[in-house]
């Protein structure tokens, strides 16, 4: 392994050297911080032994330093007589190791050997990293293939839809499907518990078993039940034990109609054209995946001209700012309102830079899905 010494004593470098090309390492010194860090700028090391106080440099420095340019190298101090405080600090601060004054041979082969353990092992760790982020971006990809890449073109609705993961591979998801060419059409939207792979993974289950249940003409409570049974063997086998908040409902712009069922999802909104806003509530509060037999209600709200139809994800409403406030369903509500004579995707854009906003540098954990659908006839 190739190791870099930096100390001002040339007596501790020459020992070094010596008991660590005995052990096979390949040894390069430097007498100050500065040159230290100029060999590392020059070329790679896997270990680095550094004495904690430098002429030059503070030690803390160095480690600093270390962690920015070769952040897979092991660092290892040198301590003097009762400075063991300092070399618990560069320990907090980043060092992997230390080895006290006076040198003794013996101890040094020993850290050196550990320091080599470590160092196999954060290699390890990184090929690791880098094969599963290849792989959930694969999974991201696939993923993102199952969701409608744009809606239906259906005559007299204007429809929009935003999705945005928050990790690589999230646990939202929607479907646009068309029951009757032109005037029936299916829509889902839900939300899987956690993040990751089970939820990717429960996610296209879903949407395979929503695309067959819907052609088979079941009605949206009928599909609720029948998932719900499907999947509670499925999230029962993850030892989180996952659940999913789903809605599904058949817009019907024949009869001027929309037939809905809900488990456990944020309810969507139909805004009416004299600013009265329905929630599109059915006393379905329990999510599928968690109890078998549950018999899911239905509701129905009769549509009109102008009408604008908002699902949404959990992720907008509780994206929270520095100050821990949620952007919340009023501020959503008043977005709508105040913006209802834009298209639909004019409409979620200006939901997303108000909650952008809002939550100004604020890291966001959870995902965004947002559908709205404007009726410009019925």
């Amino acid at each position: 392994m190739k190791t870099l010494i930096i100390d001002d004593e040339a007596g501790i470098r020459q020992q070094l050297g010596f008991v660590l090309e005995d052990e096979g390492y390949e040894v390069w010194t430097a007498s100050a911080g500065l040159e230290g860090l100029k060999e590392l700028e020059t070329r790679n090391f896997d270990i680095i032994i550094t004495d904690l106080m430098l002429p030059d440099l503070d030690g803390m420095e160095i480690v600093s330093r270390v962690k920015q340019i070769q952040p897979q190298a092991i660092v290892v101090m040198i301590t003097g007589h009762g400075s063991i405080e300092k070399a618990v600090e560069a320990i907090k601060a980043g060092a992997d190791d230390y080895i006290p004054k006076p040198l003794d041979g013996n101890e040094v082969v020993m850290k050196l050997e550990k320091a080599s353990e470590m160092k196999r092992l954060r290699d390890e760790n990184l090929l690791f990293q880098r094969h599963l982020e290849r792989e959930l971006e694969t999974a991201r990809k696939i993923q993102q293939s199952l969701l409608p890449q744009s809606p239906p073109i259906v005559s007299g609705l204007d429809i929009g839809i935003y999705n945005q993961t928050a990790t690589q591979v999230g646990g939202d998801f929607y479907h646009l499907t068309m029951l009757v060419p032109g005037c029936e059409m299916g829509i889902a939207i839900g939300d899987v518990s956690g993040k990751g792979m089970p939820a990717a993974l429960i996610m296209a289950n879903i949407q395979a078993s929503i695309r067959m249940y819907s052609e088979w003409k079941y009605s949206p409570k009928e599909i609720m039940r029948k998932l719900n049974d499907h999947l509670c063997p499925i999230c029962q086998l993850i030892e989180e034990h996952r659940f999913v908040t789903l809605f599904y409902g058949v817009l019907d712009t024949e009869n001027q109609c929309f037939v809905y069922c809900n488990a456990g999802h944020n309810y969507p909104l139909v805004f009416k054209e004299n600013g009265t806003i329905y929630e599109l509530s059915d006393n379905g509060d329990i999510p599928c995946g968690i109890f078998e037999n549950i018999l899911y209600e239905e509701g129905n709200i009769k549509l009109e001209k102008n009408d604008i139809m908002l699902f949404y994800t959990d992720g907008i409403i509780e994206a929270m700012n520095v100050n821990n406030e949620m952007f919340g369903e009023d501020r959503l509500r008043n977005v709508v309102l105040k913006n209802r004579n834009l298209c639909s995707d004019d409409i979620i854009s200006c939901i997303y830079k108000e909650m952008s906003i809002f939550i100004g540098d604020s890291v966001q954990y959870d995902d965004i899905t947002m559908m709205v659908i404007k009726l410009s006839k019925v």
